[in-house]
């Protein structure tokens, strides 16, 4: 007679010595889906990771509300995300960091990382690393935080490059006195301190007023994929961290202009999802317009002063 002793396991062991279980639980993770919702409208029912693959591209903002079964209410996805589509590693990868997941760009968790650091860290982000800022900036957040960022660090730039010009005048030869006056008066302490109590008004309205010229190409060539505000921070982050590139005499303005277009470039492109082609003919078309103006503006002149003198010829030679 056979004797078979039977014990009491667990079944969720067997599996996991047969290797199912993770697999068995991945797939059932997976089939749940998730509803997300923007604004009253439905973005439709998607996996734990196209969530979390969306949400770390910006096709999903925190402020989409997200429910699934067994979710009381709808919440915001901001608040949820860790629990509802954790990252998980895959094939051994680990899981991206905190800043791109979660409180976006340093800037904005400088309350955790500190002033300075958090200052420091999202100027060398932009400057080096473009694409991985902007995929880690939250399109949607609040004006504030990057109107301050672009404005104290605009203003640091835009003090520098007064300061260089005064210089620099003060520098050439074959000065009159109310030029070397002049370049005195701008380097001088009273001049400074004028600028950085003016600035930052200037600044502020710059800001908002070139991003919406920015935001108004983009609809022109159907690239506003994401509200004002997703441009708006992207102009601030953009234009903040390469005005210090004004710091650097001599040079330091044109790098700044050229290092800020490429930025703008790559944030247009990377938050409102377009190419980036589409997104430099965005912000190349306000200077192509105003271009195209000025020079239809002055042939407009030379034809008009050209009929006024053929005018003119008419009047002399009438009898």
């Amino acid at each position: 007679m056979i004797v078979v002793a039977a014990t009491k396991c667990n079944p969720g062991s067997v599996w996991h010595e047969l290797g199912i279980d993770g697999e068995r639980r991945g797939r059932k993770k997976s089939a749940v889906k998730i509803h997300l919702n923007r604004a009253g409208q439905s973005l439709g029912q998607f996996t734990a990771e196209e969530v979390r693959a969306g949400f770390r591209e910006g096709k999903f903002a925190g402020s989409d509300l997200a429910w699934r079964d067994g979710m009381a209410s709808w919440r915001p996805l901001s608040e949820v995300i860790d629990e509802i589509a954790p990252d998980v590693p895959v094939d051994g990868a680990p899981p991206l960091p905190a800043v791109a997941t979660q409180g976006g760009l340093p800037w904005e968790q400088r309350a955790e990382l500190g002033f300075f650091p958090a200052l420091l860290e999202t100027i060398r982000l932009v400057l080096l690393e473009p694409k991985a800022a902007f995929v880690a900036m939250r399109p949607v957040g609040g004006l504030g935080a990057p109107l301050f960022f672009f404005v104290l660090v605009a203003t640091v730039g835009g003090v520098a490059g007064v300061f260089y010009q005064g210089v620099y005048s003060s520098l050439e030869t074959a000065k009159t006195p109310q030029e070397q006056a002049l370049a005195t008066m701008m380097t001088s302490t009273v001049t400074i301190g004028i600028t950085i109590m003016l600035l930052p008004l200037l600044l502020a309205a710059v800001a908002f007023i070139s991003s919406a010229i920015v935001h108004l190409a983009l609809m022109l060539v159907g690239g506003a994929k994401r509200p004002f505000e997703a441009t708006f921070r992207v102009a601030c982050y953009a234009g903040g961290s390469t005005a210090i590139l004004q710091l650097l005499p001599i040079c330091g303005a044109f790098v700044s202009s050229i290092w800020n277009f490429i930025a703008m470039v790559i944030g247009l492109s990377e938050v409102h999802g377009i190419s980036r082609g589409r997104a430099a003919f965005a912000v190349l078309l306000p200077s192509i317009v105003c271009c195209g103006l000025l020079i239809a503006g002055v042939v407009g002149l030379i034809a008009a002063f050209g009929g006024m003198e053929e005018l003119r010829k008419v009047v002399e030679t009438a009898p």
